[in-house]
């Protein structure tokens, strides 16, 4: 159980969660792998629209990830098995490095640290962290549901708006770390979610119409503060080939590839990927992979059935 202290390393009572651990320290990376140089130069170039389409994204996306890495502490907290919370920690200690790598960008565009709390001056901006840094709900199930859905939801709007320019050829070094950080937001949405199922399955009798009915609230009210997020960030600026509402439609997509993984029924029914070129530019990722997967493969026992919350 979830819940029994281990005594010894080994014999492992998850195994699963010891490779998703060593998948996580294999795609390591650190910041300084990353040249910024030609992103100074794009962004000198740049228009005053577009640069400050990008100081918006930026402006929240370190502190998402701040909030991100703080989800996981509750959780850790409360596992006793040994092999579980090294995978927890594991994901938690690539937050830092996702802040430590967007601040990188900010800091090679000549952003100055009172820029870390510009997001505060902003409607859109300060609901979303609001929601993401604060926890109404007592159960581990909905903690680490509403973390998988704030780590599999809430950075997407941020991930497709930079990843867009890899088709555009510029900010060439932002969109490496952008495709890094995805490609570890991945494998975490991944690992959390085979450990909810895994938790549902040992603890059936919290796993109840309420239950159910307050995962589907969270993926509903996450959805559309991401949406909120990306009206505010292109109000002003459209950057080419990228499509405002083809972005939001986006989100309701990656939300229901969540609750999937979770084992509930989607909300939105975007089963098709409105930006297939995400995928493309992924080079066939876990994500992408995710997305070829039957829905029954994500299904346990007491997550199935008609919902319509």
């Amino acid at each position: 159980m979830l819940n029994e202290l281990s005594t010894t390393y080994k014999p492992l009572r998850y195994p699963q969660a010891e490779e998703f651990r060593l998948q996580s320290e294999d795609i390591h990376w650190i910041v300084k792998e990353v040249e910024m140089t030609k992103d100074l130069e794009d962004f000198k170039a740049a228009s005053e629209e577009e640069k400050e389409f990008i100081k918006n994204i930026l402006s929240i996306f370190t502190q998402s990830d701040f909030n991100v890495a703080n989800n996981y502490l509750p959780l850790i907290q409360e596992i006793k098995n040994n092999e579980v919370r090294g995978m927890l920690t594991s994901f938690m200690a690539r937050e830092f490095i996702h802040q430590e790598g967007y601040a990188h960008l900010n800091e090679s565009l000549g952003f100055p640290d009172s820029y870390y709390t510009d997001f505060l001056k902003h409607q859109e901006t300060l609901e979303k962290n609001s929601y993401m840094a604060t926890t109404k709900h007592k159960s581990f199930g909905l903690k680490l549901a509403k973390g998988i859905l704030l780590e599999g939801v809430s950075l997407f709007g941020s991930f497709v708006m930079l990843k867009n320019y890899e088709r555009l050829g510029k900010y060439l070094g932002t969109c490496t770390i952008n495709e890094w950080s995805l490609r570890d937001e991945s494998l975490h949405v991944m690992g959390n979610a085979w450990l909810f199922r895994t938790w549902c399955k040992e603890n059936p009798q919290e796993v109840n119409d309420d239950f159910k009915k307050a995962i589907y609230e969270m993926a509903r009210e996450i959805t559309k503060l991401e949406q909120n997020f990306i009206d505010f960030a292109m109000e002003s600026y459209t950057p080419p080939k990228l499509n405002r509402q083809d972005v939001k439609n986006y989100i309701e997509h990656i939300a229901d590839r969540r609750l999937l993984q979770l084992g509930l029924k989607p909300n939105f029914n975007r089963i098709v990927n409105p930006l297939p070129w995400m995928d493309e530019l992924n080079n066939g990722s876990s994500l992408a992979n995710f997305f070829e997967k039957r829905v029954t493969d994500y299904s346990v026992a007491g997550m199935t059935g008609k919902f319509t919350y």
